[in-house]
């Protein structure tokens, strides 16, 4: 099964555009996360993975770049990216996931980076 019909069929909303999957996943207090997914996966020792950021907030003061750094070098999953001018962080998804499994990933990604958000810019930044 695609990544997108695995998304679709777990209701996660999306918009193909420039060879990614974004969208926002909506958390609990009815905000949302900002997301992009690279739906072709990549070939790491022998098993493919996908790359899923949710975006945190503008990488254009060094201080808080370096304070999100900082608070994910000392979580065990994920690692801070700079992608499309955005503070991000960044999960590999192995590809042979479940539907259901998959956006578990998906789930702790964006909430994870709401957190980091919150932590680094003191509420929303985006």
């Amino acid at each position: 099964m695609s990544l997108q019909s695995k998304l679709r069929e777990m209701g996660v909303k999306f918009k193909e555009e420039d060879g990614y999957l974004n969208g926002g996943y909506h958390l609990e207090d009815g905000r949302s996360q900002l997301f992009a997914i690279d739906p072709d996966a990549d070939d790491f020792c022998g098993h493919r993975e996908h790359d899923f950021v949710s975006l945190i907030g503008p990488a254009t003061d060094k201080a808080k770049v370096q304070k999100a750094c900082e608070i994910v070098g000392r979580m065990k999953r994920g690692g801070i990216v700079i992608r499309f001018g955005f503070i991000a962080l960044k999960f590999e998804v192995p590809a042979d996931l479940s539907a259901s499994a998959t956006v578990m990933h998906l789930q702790k990604l964006v909430n994870m980076a709401d957190e980091i958000e919150r932590d680094v810019f003191g509420g929303d930044a985006m």
